[in-house]
């Protein structure tokens, strides 16, 4: 190890002895130590962005993606702030992301230690993501609180899935330091209460459930497995548990914004919700048919679920209060599953019957097949991207959706994050959101990232323009001038292809993409497409 290792080392020998090999980040006058010993002495590689937003955006999917530590790295004040939007995308969606920030640093401050005065200055980044997100943060003080402070901020990212923040001044960055390393902790949460669960699970016996899969739930996929098969029950995953039980049959492979989905889930007696907090836009803002009773499982015991009675909630680590709770119903035969797979055909089926969405079903089937296996899908808040939302079918960890904080501009950038793990990767956008972040078309060249990217052109702000029609107000704001998208692709070095065929010209063009990525290269196919949003967004939330 070098001889001269200054705090901002010892920071990234504590990431990499939490098993962080990839930050994600830009530099700065005052974050500058990091990039002088990044990927040495077994330290973590950071991967350059071309701006902060898009450094959060992709350690959020990378944590999405593999169930670790996203890690992001800004310089003060306005690198800081250009990271908050992908904060709050993190937040939201349960992602467990740190981000490591400088501050101003201490030496020129004021008596009363206030920053604002400074480069960069700020009252307080701390305060920021504290206050406006509830989430923890630190300011360090010095070089051994900053040390000190990493393990504590990465244990409670990874326990309860909330993004963290840790702040440290520029001049503390620069100072040697010679002290004890960071070594990992590890939080337990408390077990869950013996009456919550024997009242979960009376809420349960003999009565017919609908389990309601979220973030949190993913990493319980056999422990809520066991359980569905001895309560025979029907299977709904959130976006962000996706994938989730896809071989048990009674899992649906559709939202329940559909109404096969929607009449199935409220004819049950229970609603029992694993590791979600019941997210507005996943349940129409609170007022979807729902059954009587709701039983929840969950890792945060502050969590509103929409503020729905309950008729019992288990607090604790997520698969071991399922675990027991599936043991405080006895010993008991499976009981036969509901017919998943019917319920997604049904769903599907009106889907493709609708004169107004069956060109965006044949899109669907063209995703489906055409991209492969082991790619990780990242959407953007966009048309397409809702629609592939709605029904792709991956493993868990395999698709990446904003559906959190809803952030636009979110799936071009963000797909760095699992290619730069080395998993192939097709990026759905649409040409508004992607202008937001089309500098990053240059980190994949540079950093040799295995991405399709593919855009769908609907001249604007698709959703938007829908929204503006179903009101009757007039279309402004929404359309939008469009860059010659193959020059663009020339310009950066991506191989290109255009079609307006979502089914079989839309398919050969992925094919040949993905085959072109295998060979190291980056593609950019653009649909010119104008689809009907999907019964997943509000305009729609009430047609039957």
């Amino acid at each position: 190890m070098a001889e001269h290792r200054t705090v901002a080392d010892a920071l990234l020998d504590g990431l990499a002895a939490h098993g962080v090999e990839l930050c994600f980040g830009l530099p700065g006058v005052h974050n500058l130590p990091f990039w002088v010993g990044e990927g040495q002495d077994g330290r973590p590689r950071i991967v350059p962005v071309r701006h902060e937003q898009a450094a959060g955006y992709a350690a959020d999917a990378a944590a999405r993606t593999t169930g670790g530590l996203g890690v992001v790295l800004t310089t003060t004040g306005p690198g800081f702030a250009n990271a908050l939007a992908a904060f709050g995308e993190a937040w939201a969606s349960f992602s467990p992301v740190l981000l490591i920030s400088s501050e101003a640093p201490l030496a020129p401050r004021r008596r009363r230690g206030s920053d604002d005065a400074l480069l960069h200055g700020m009252r307080s980044q701390a305060a920021m993501v504290s206050e406006g997100f509830g989430a923890m943060a630190h300011s360090a003080t010095d070089a051994a609180d900053a040390v000190a402070a990493l393990p504590r901020l990465v244990a409670h990212s990874l326990t309860t899935g909330r993004p963290t923040y840790l702040g440290v001044p520029s001049d503390v960055l620069h100072e040697e330091y010679s002290g004890p390393a960071a070594e990992p902790i590890r939080l337990r949460l408390p077990e869950p209460a013996h009456d919550d669960v024997e009242a979960a699970a009376a809420a349960l016996r003999g009565r017919s459930v609908v389990i309601w899969a979220g973030a949190r739930a993913v990493a319980a996929e056999a422990q809520i497995g066991r359980l569905a098969e001895r309560l025979g029950a029907l299977v709904v995953p959130t976006y962000q548990a996706r994938g989730l039980l896809a071989d048990y049959a009674g899992t649906v492979q559709a939202p329940p914004h559909e109404p096969p989905v929607a009449r199935a889930l409220a004819e049950r007696d229970v609603l029992l919700v694993i590791g979600d907090d019941l997210h507005g836009m996943t349940t129409r803002n609170w007022r979807m048919p729902r059954p009587s009773s709701v039983v929840a499982v969950v890792d945060d015991a502050s969590l509103s679920l929409g503020d729905w009675p309950l008729e019992a909630k288990v607090c604790g680590h997520v698969p071991s209060a399922v675990r027991v709770l599936a043991d405080a119903l006895g010993d008991r035969e499976p009981q036969p599953a509901p017919d998943g797979a019917g319920l997604t055909a049904e769903s599907r089926a009106e889907i493709a019957a609708n004169p107004r969405t069956a060109d965006a079903s044949v899109f669907l089937q063209t995703i489906e097949t055409a991209v492969p296996a082991d790619a990780s899908v990242v959407i953007d808040m966009c048309v397409a991207g809702y629609w592939t939302g709605q029904t792709y079918q991956p493993r868990p960890r395999r698709l990446v959706h904003p559906i959190g904080w809803g952030t636009l501009g979110f799936g071009l950038p963000a797909s760095i994050g699992p290619a730069a793990l080395g998993r192939p990767t097709l990026a759905v956008v649409g040409d508004g959101g992607a202008a937001m972040g089309i500098g990053e078309l240059a980190t994949f060249v540079q950093e040799r990232l295995p991405v399709v990217l593919l855009l769908v052109d609907d001249g604007g702000y698709g959703m938007l323009r829908y929204d503006q029609q179903v009101a009757g107000d007039p279309e402004r704001g929404v359309d939008l001038v469009a860059p010659d998208w193959g020059l663009l692709a020339q310009a950066y070095g991506w191989g290109f292809a255009r079609t307006s065929d979502p089914g079989e010209g839309l398919a050969v063009a992925l094919h040949e993409a993905f085959d072109g990525v295998a060979r190291g290269e980056q593609r950019m196919v653009v649909l010119d497409a104008c689809f009907t949003p999907p019964r997943t967004q509000s305009p729609r939330w009430n047609e039957h």
